[in-house]
């Protein structure tokens, strides 16, 4: 499995779906022609949208991460050779996650708009920074000559040959727990970088129901994410 052609994949598949919340509110508040309602109350109105829409969201994300998570380890597993996790599969299954997981955390979202069309429905625009991996930075993370060089520098090695000396000396389980965080940081630069994110704009429909605004059809959005990770399954 190539982690990057996987991890991509997910990320870009789901970009369109995330949509989640701005905190400050300098977002335009508007209405179609036929709504009749006060600008005041109407943005009085928009803050319980945002409340609804933020709720729903943290609700969405989180069931991508619990089916992100779950995807790559039933995908490691099945690659197993021995049927046993080896070192290099873990390393490999955290990595991924790792990966997927900082992507839905580092994506970039501001409201644009929230467009009222009555009392009970209403359309959320906003703009969205995903990552894209754009200069193909992860792509150089494949060559485990890279990984390990930069992932030394993370732990403050003198260079990889020191870092490899050094964790002969230790334990599978601490060489595991020193490389994760050595990768972990090594993958979270990469987020942290503006030129590896492009933008889009995307709306969401939301709609009131008792008393509550919520993300119209967010249910089905839920199984979706499961469709999702079922087909890249089957595809692989």
């Amino acid at each position: 499995m190539k982690i990057k052609k996987l991890v991509m994949t997910v990320l870009v598949l789901l970009s369109v779906q995330m949509c989640g919340p701005e905190p400050k509110l300098d977002y335009n508040v508007t209405k179609s022609e036929s709504y009749k309602i006060s600008e005041k109350k109407m943005k009085k109105n928009s803050l319980e949208v945002k409340k609804g829409f933020e709720a729903d969201n943290e609700k969405f994300e989180k069931k991508v991460k619990e089916s992100a998570k779950s995807f790559i380890e039933n995908m490691v597993a099945k690659q197993s050779m021995s049927g046993n996790e080896t070192f290099a599969d873990q390393a490999m299954k955290q990595m991924a996650v790792n990966m997927i997981e900082k992507g839905i955390e580092y994506q970039k979202n501001k409201i644009e708009e929230i467009r009222f069309f009555n009392d009970e429905e209403a359309e959320i625009t906003q703009k969205v920074k995903v990552f894209s991996n754009n200069n193909d930075s992860f792509a150089k993370l494949q060559n485990e000559y890279e990984l390990f060089k930069r992932v030394a520098e993370k732990l403050q090695y003198k260079d990889t040959e020191d870092m490899m000396s050094q964790m002969e000396k230790m334990d599978r389980k601490e060489v595991f727990s020193k490389l994760m965080k050595g990768i972990s940081e090594v993958i979270e630069d990469e987020f942290k970088k503006e030129e590896n994110y492009t933008e889009m704009t995307t709306t969401v429909s939301v709609r009131k129901v008792n008393n509550t605004w919520h993300i119209k059809n967010l249910d089905e959005q839920i199984k979706a994410v499961d469709v999702l990770f079922s087909s890249l399954a089957n595809s692989m």
